[in-house]
């Protein structure tokens, strides 16, 4: 080889570039390429503080709304319920109402008022013959069947037009019931003894105000529809003529407003003659 003639310059350069193996070139360019890498990441992806409140405060956000959407449904789901459940709270109550004015018939009523009906029925149907004849002065009915019959209730004895009012003093055994008073009248063979309920279906308001439509029967009361407006009984006769004695009473009409609703219920009752 002959290497007068090159620059010297050239020879040193030829020199360092040939001791460099091309494996070493690419370990460089890799190294080079990591660093980039590294300082781009550090660079382009980092999240800062305030950024990250941002995003908690967007995600708070958007979960409150959330939360108030789904407590909103709630609550509507949960009023349609109880509209439901008054509704046909009203609906049955209504037809006891009428199944028990039906039971008692024209005559029966005792009181005809706006916010109040009462009358008398027998609401369980017992009803019985004496066997043998009574005489004036006993408290002791000799009958087919007592059994059922409560003490201090009241029983209706009927024969040949005549009926007798009289109250229970103890429970009806087998073939006996005890009247409470000693008979004013004999009662013969064969007369019909029925029983008596006393009921009334009445207005009244609680302790918070809420007006209901209760029901009472020989005493004991228990709320029918709760959480109404207004309740109102009229009465008509057999003209079809407004009237408010108890005795010309045909026809019942009661109706109801439900408070929250705005629900109207009318129910028409014809008593039987």
């Amino acid at each position: 080889m002959k290497y007068a003639s090159a620059p010297f310059g050239l020879i040193q350069c030829s020199l360092v570039a040939s001791n460099v193996s091309p494996l070493e070139v690419d370990r460089m360019r890799t190294g080079r390429h990591i660093r980039d890498t590294y300082h781009r990441i550090q660079t382009e992806a980092g999240i800062s503080l305030t950024e990250l409140m941002f995003a908690m405060a967007a995600g708070l956000v958007v979960l409150g709304a959330t939360l108030q959407t789904l407590t909103y449904f709630q609550q509507q789901f949960m009023r349609q319920q109880r509209e439901v459940a008054q509704q046909q709270d009203l609906r049955l109550g209504l037809e006891v109402l009428e199944q028990e004015l039906r039971l008692a018939g024209s005559g029966s009523l005792t009181t005809a008022a706006s916010d109040s009906v009462e009358f008398s029925a027998n609401l369980q149907g017992l009803s019985t013959t004496v066997t043998a004849a009574a005489a004036i002065g006993q408290t002791a009915l000799s009958v087919e069947d007592g059994r059922g019959w409560d003490d201090r209730k009241t029983i209706v004895a009927c024969w040949a037009e005549r009926c007798e009012t009289l109250a229970l003093a103890r429970d009806g055994q087998r073939h006996l019931l005890t009247v409470a008073q000693p008979l004013t009248r004999a009662i013969p063979s064969g007369t019909f003894v029925s029983l008596l309920n006393h009921v009334r279906y009445y207005s009244r308001r609680d302790d918070q105000g809420v007006l209901r439509l209760l029901r009472q029967v020989d005493g004991g009361a228990s709320v029918l529809v709760g959480d109404i407006r207004e309740v109102r009984f009229s009465y008509w006769d057999e003209n079809g003529q407004a009237v408010t004695q108890p005795a010309l009473v045909k026809l019942v009409v009661v109706e109801v407003m439900m408070s929250d609703q705005g629900i109207r219920a009318v129910r028409e009752i014809s008593l039987r003659t």
